[in-house]
């Protein structure tokens, strides 16, 4: 592998962890980011999930240090504001671990699922009753019995990355994309920039983001649109002025034709309104918020987007990755993970790099295919809610109905009856865990039946011993703002 030329085609957050990552497995090899500065990226990517604190972990960089360069902060989850329309609010949260759950002569550890269970069985409020939407909350931080992700400043945090990349030896080339020369079957030997000038590549990344360079315009591969049950085709990202207090989560309000996330940084709030444009103009979107807020805003810019992937994401020896290769929207986050997620698949296929065969590729597609499908189902959950107060939620689930591949387990959620197994497959490694689908049905209430705990009412610590737990260790961790401050001052 150490004469080898990886060729990654697009700078961004997806480019320089495809960078860092493959020469992390690869230290000998030649890697070259080809990157247009005119072109720039999208830029609002701001929230993530604690795959990125993993990610950056594994690859020898601080994530505290990439908090601090990038005018970050601590997201211990989501707060979903008024979708049920009631102007109530729930929490979706990351793992937390101040004591092990367990219940006794049946499991003695990772439980965490079943206390959920047990609070919606009794009716006792996640926000009172777990650790980590308390911390939120209370506008508290534990980095050392919680899982933590981060909120950042897009731009910032690809410079981040990319000076993290020219000291491990990946090479920089400014220039915009041209053509390709490929062989006779069809493998891309050199990418043309615009300038003339050529890079040689044995294997190249498509991470062009939405134009899709590559994957889809060279190769055209198929596009699988989730526009049938996902509507949401724009957004309009704004900043906002800093709150007094930094709130360590992402907030995403639902609105009358979408959802708003609100994004907390040191130096401003990045907000945007993600919506369906078949309902209202981009104009419309703007007045909305603005009655919302009760202030102008300034747009920065109108995205368009598709829901969906491409069904093959690795073609002979180009791999498309974040963007490029697949969106479903927002919420919930998931590009970053998914990134990250085909990153670590692709070590398990290496061998796969110089003699591609048929069946490695198409096994290793349809495992990435089922990653986003899973995701994109449970995004499409959060949409059914009991909203009715515009034409777009009075007809969402006519117009956009369940996915066939949902409807089995929706149905186990509408019976509360929905167990481990029922989220987790073999081919489909990284999924929302149980406990996330726990969180997001119990807050909008699709739980039509009583949770059924029979012979797992023994829970260790009960709930009432976890909340008294919960009041001291949250007395003894700092709050957000301690945090921010001591990582200023280095």
């Amino acid at each position: 592998m150490m004469n080898k030329k990886y060729v990654i085609l697009g700078g961004g957050s997806a480019g320089w962890m495809t960078a860092i990552s493959i020469k992390k497995m690869f230290p000998l090899a030649n890697v070259t980011v080809i990157q247009s500065k005119s072109v720039g990226i999208i830029g609002v990517g701001e929230a993530t999930t604690p795959h990125i604190v993993n990610f950056l972990n594994h690859h020898d960089i601080d994530p505290l240090e990439i908090v601090r360069r990038t005018n970050g902060t601590i997201k211990n989850g989501i707060s979903f504001e008024n979708w049920n329309g009631d102007g109530k609010r729930y929490f979706h949260s990351f793992f937390e671990n101040i004591q092990e759950f367990r219940i006794p002569g049946i499991f003695e550890h990772a439980c965490e699922d079943f206390y959920k269970k047990t609070l919606i069985a009794k009716g006792l409020p996640f926000n009172e009753y777990l650790y980590q939407q308390r911390l939120a909350y209370s506008g508290k931080v534990d980095l050392t019995n919680t899982t933590w992700a981060i909120h950042f400043d897009a731009t910032q945090f690809a410079d981040a990355l990319e000076d993290h990349a020219k000291i491990r030896g990946v090479n920089v080339v400014e220039g915009n994309f041209k053509n390709c020369i490929q062989d006779e079957n069809g493998f891309i030997k050199t990418i043309v920039l615009e300038n003339n000038r050529e890079v040689d590549c044995n294997f190249v990344f498509d991470c062009t983001g939405f134009a899709r360079l590559l994957i889809g315009k060279v190769f055209k591969q198929e596009w699988v649109s989730y526009k049938k049950f996902l509507p949401a085709k724009k957004a309009i990202p704004f900043w906002l002025e800093s709150e007094p207090k930094i709130h360590p989560y992402t907030k995403s309000i639902a609105m009358k034709y979408g959802w708003m996330w609100n994004i907390p940084l040191q130096h401003r709030l990045g907000a945007g309104y993600v919506f369906d444009s078949d309902y209202i103009s981009v104009d419309q979107a703007k007045e909305e918020v603005e009655e919302y807020l009760g202030q102008e805003i300034e747009v920065r810019k109108v995205i368009d987007f598709k829901a969906g992937r491409h069904k093959n994401v690795w073609v002979k020896n180009c791999m498309a990755v974040g963007l490029s290769a697949n969106f479903i929207e927002p919420l919930e986050s998931t590009s970053l993970w998914l990134t990250q997620t085909q990153l670590l698949l692709f070590k398990q296929f290496i061998n796969e790099i110089d003699n591609p065969t048929d069946k490695g590729l198409e096994l290793f597609n349809k495992i990435i295919g089922n990653e986003v499908d899973e995701k994109s189902y449970f995004v499409y959950i959060h949409y059914l809610t009991k909203r009715t107060d515009s034409e777009f939620w009075k007809n969402f689930k006519e117009n956009n109905p369940v996915p066939d591949a949902l409807k089995s387990k929706l149905e186990l959620i509408k019976n509360s009856s929905i167990k481990k197994y029922d989220i987790e497959d073999a081919l489909t490694p990284a999924v929302f865990p149980l406990h996330s689908y726990l969180e997001v049905c119990s807050g909008l209430e699709l739980f039509e039946k009583p949770m059924n705990i029979t012979n797992y009412e023994n829970i260790t610590p009960s709930p009432s011993e976890y909340k008294e737990l919960i009041n001291k260790v949250i007395q003894t961790v700092p709050t957000h703002q301690e945090l921010l401050t001591h990582l200023q001052k280095g």
